[in-house]
């Protein structure tokens, strides 16, 4: 079975659609066949501004659909946002589109109001409840053409009224109950370039839903920025972003950024003493060095409690001096504790590319060290005695293969710990248990954590 390649099989995605609208090259992936109610509001659609339309799909967030289809306004049923762009010589109505459409009397879907959008892509669609009665908004962020800074839009529907309440640009957007007051706020972090130094910097804001009125007097939504924070600097791009809570309890979003060098380091936005903090930034000096590290590894909630883990890592036993392109890591998962503190909850080894991490059980500490293996990919433990080259007793080895594959590894006594989506995770223990340091199937399946992308 070693000579078995533990390879990843790609999965293929068959297409279909509707003749009367085409698809963007960048949406095909997530462009599936219409459902029922997609086709009606479609029909619906191409009778209010015709048939010669491109749909456009969110590229991140929750909503990847260019039909997105919810309850947004203050009457019961839902309503549906369709993001397009105008194709044909024949129209000048150049630039991406947000329709509105909205059931009648009868029942019959039809259009309420068409938006030009503020970019050339959407970025991602959120649907959520904010302000003081937590009226449903829809957030919707573009990508521009700058590429740098994408623009966000807040659009509203009150009394059959659908518009534009607010804007702002971000490189970080996230809206979740952050001062836990019940109703949830928006979170933008942006990045701007001073022209004349061009040094870049970054502020995250909390932007807060209030009622007001518009241009006429009538009652409307308005968006409010609250205040604002210094986030760290050298930072060329964010990474990645997730919400979750600290380990006092506090909620919190947690930024992975990108550093000059292309490591990643992890910076925290919450509400303490009715205020944004950034505790990496206040102590940027000793936090930032601590958790940087190389790309990839991604703050996580990696047991499911809620709480964030951040990756903090070192060399494993043998790998010292080796370069860092040749080197293992192991990785300390840590919580931020009050006082400027990263506490390490568990250690282990994480497999990047595959998406786990399996917890060393203590003693396992700086007795174990990992290698992979160069035919079949595995990951496999041995026991470290001082030269990660010399000859080593095999502890574990791990492979994640696809479903389609399992059988041919459990016939050859690997055995399977968890799946998640197509992929099966199985491990090969020694059938010779004299060893002190080889686990038991328990303890494997008790350590080893599926880590979502």
């Amino acid at each position: 079975m070693k000579g078995k390649l533990a390879a990843l099989a790609a999965s293929a995605v068959v297409l279909s659609g509707c003749t009367s609208i085409n698809f963007s090259v960048d949406g095909l992936l997530a462009a599936p066949k219409l459902t029922s109610e997609q086709s009606e509001i479609h029909e619906a659609l191409i009778k209010a501004v015709g048939n010669n339309l491109t749909l456009k799909y969110p590229k991140n967030g929750a909503n990847r659909s260019a039909y997105v289809i919810a309850d947004i306004d203050d009457e019961p049923g839902d309503e549906a946002l369709v993001f397009y762009e105008y194709t044909g010589s024949e129209t000048n109505d150049d630039g991406l589109r947000v329709n509105l459409l909205d059931k009648d009397a009868d029942g019959r879907w039809q259009s309420v109001r068409e938006i030009a959008g503020a970019g050339t892509d959407v970025d991602k669609v959120i649907i959520t409840p904010m302000g003081t009665d937590n009226h449903t908004n829809v957030l919707v962020g573009y990508q521009t053409l700058s590429g740098e800074e994408k623009a966000l839009e807040i659009y509203s529907y009150r009394s059959g009224d659908f518009k534009r309440i607010g804007t702002s640009s971000y490189s970080v957007l996230e809206t979740f109950d952050i001062n836990s007051d019940g109703s949830n706020e928006l979170v933008t972090v942006r990045r701007q370039t001073n022209t004349e130094t061009g040094l870049t910097t970054s502020t995250a804001s909390l932007l807060t839903l209030n009622k007001g009125e518009d241009e006429e007097g009538k009652p409307t939504d308005v968006v409010t920025l609250t205040q604002s924070i210094d986030m760290c600097d050298n930072v060329s791009s964010y990474a990645r972003a997730v919400t979750g809570r600290v380990a006092d309890g506090r909620n919190a979003l947690y930024i992975d950024a990108v550093d000059g060098e292309g490591n990643l380091h992890t910076e925290m936005v919450y509400y303490r003493y009715s205020a944004l903090q950034n505790p990496m930034q206040i102590r940027s000096e000793k936090l930032i060095p601590e958790c940087t590290r190389p790309a990839g590894y991604y703050a996580a909630d990696i047991d499911g409690d809620g709480i964030i883990e951040i990756p903090v890592t070192r060399p494993l036993a043998g790998y010292e001096n080796s370069q860092p392109e040749d080197q293992q890591l192991l990785t300390s998962w840590t919580q931020y504790t009050d006082f400027y503190e990263l506490t390490e909850k568990f250690a282990g080894y994480y497999a990047v590319s595959d998406g786990y991490t399996m917890i060393f059980p203590s003693r396992w500490t700086d007795k174990v060290t990992v290698k992979k293996d160069p035919i079949t990919n595995e990951t496999v433990f041995y026991k470290f005695e001082g030269d990660v080259n010399a000859e080593m007793t095999e502890l574990m080895r791990i492979a994640v293969v696809p479903k389609t594959q399992a059988e041919e590894f459990t016939f050859s006594g690997y055995q399977l710990i968890t799946s998640a989506g197509q992929l099966d995770y199985l491990v090969l223990l020694p059938t010779n248990k004299r060893e002190q340091l080889i686990l038991t199937i328990d303890e494997v399946t008790n350590n080893l954590y599926v880590i979502e992308s």
